[in-house]
């Protein structure tokens, strides 16, 4: 097996990724298709290993010992979604690995995209198609 093999799986989030934390939870905005995902604090945790590089398989013992070896389908659910989307790549380090510490209580991880992407929910003052306050 190559040297860089147990690398091959490290996925880290995407540079055009932004997360705004809000308490102990987090909004992504992905600026490459311009959609929000919020992610609850166990969610939050999650995506905070793969800001450093993770593999699948490092979040899933990390979330069995914050007490989600219970939620095996739920993380697997979260990370598919991550990957889906592209809000994680393939990385090739993995070597900046922190310690993450979860703020409350597991709970399930749940990462809920918004229904419409930035551009069409900000509007401007100067839309023409939109009517005029009197």
């Amino acid at each position: 097996m190559p040297e860089d093999a147990p690398q091959a799986n490290m996925l880290s989030l995407r540079p055009d990724v932004v997360v705004t934390v809000l308490e102990h939870e987090a909004v992504l905005l992905d600026l490459e298709t311009k959609y929000f995902y919020s992610v609850n604090p166990s969610g939050w945790a999650i995506v905070q290993l793969f800001e450093n590089g993770a593999s699948a398989e490092q979040v899933y013992a990390r979330c069995a010992a914050w007490g989600g070896d219970a939620d095996r389908a739920a993380v697997g659910t979260f990370i598919d979604v991550l990957v889906q989307d592209r809000l994680v790549a393939p990385s090739a380090d993995g070597s900046r690995a922190v310690e993450v510490t979860l703020q409350r209580p597991w709970t399930a991880p749940v990462i809920e995209k918004h229904k419409e992407p930035l551009q069409r929910i900000m509007i401007s003052a100067f839309d023409p198609t939109l009517p005029l306050a009197e």
